[in-house]
């Protein structure tokens, strides 16, 4: 699912931590998030511990114990990089 597919509540919640992540320490670029991570978002959002039902309940969000996969956090964004200026498999970076 992308950002684009999700409901108004759930691009609110998804919102929500890009906003108030980074003040929380939580870093927004990972896709996967704990408990704890979103029981902090949830604090300073709505002043209450719960995580959406749509994160906890669906099973195909569950990577692990207390742990929910988010894919929809990090933004994408489109790169107008041109091919030219786009690096080959054969260029070399230098190494300090």
């Amino acid at each position: 699912m992308n950002y684009n597919e999700l409901t108004k509540s759930q691009r609110t919640y998804v919102d929500a931590i890009r906003a108030e992540g980074p003040n929380c320490g939580i870093d927004i670029a990972k896709t996967e998030y704990s408990r704890a991570e979103l029981r902090q978002v949830s604090m300073k959002t709505k002043g209450k511990i719960w995580i959406p039902n749509w994160i906890t309940h669906d099973k195909g969000r569950r990577v692990g114990r207390g742990m929910f996969s988010i894919p929809e956090v990090p933004v994408v964004e489109c790169s107008t990089v041109s091919s030219a200026a786009a690096p080959t498999p054969t260029d070399s970076v230098a190494v300090a």
